[in-house]
C-alpha cells in the first residue's frame, strides 16, 4: 500500500510539473505576440513548439 500510494505521488507530481510547463509555454507566447508583435503561429515556431502540439496552445490563448 505505501508503494502505491507513492507511486500516485510521483504521478501527480509529474502531472504538476507538466500543466506548470504548459502554463509557461502559454505566457511565453503570449509576451512575444505582444512584444514582438508575432503571430501566435510564428511565436510558436520561434518557441520550437512541434507542429502537433501547437493547437492545444492555440486553444488556451
Amino acid at each position: 500500500m505505501c508503494r502505491a500510494l507513492k507511486d500516485l505521488m510521483k504521478e501527480e507530481i509529474q502531472k504538476e510539473r507538466a500543466d506548470a510547463a504548459e502554463q509557461e509555454r502559454v505566457k511565453n507566447i503570449k509576451s512575444m505576440m505582444e512584444n514582438l508583435k508575432l503571430s501566435a503561429s510564428q511565436a510558436m515556431d520561434a518557441l520550437n513548439i512541434p507542429v502537433s502540439e501547437q493547437r492545444k496552445y492555440i486553444a488556451q490563448l
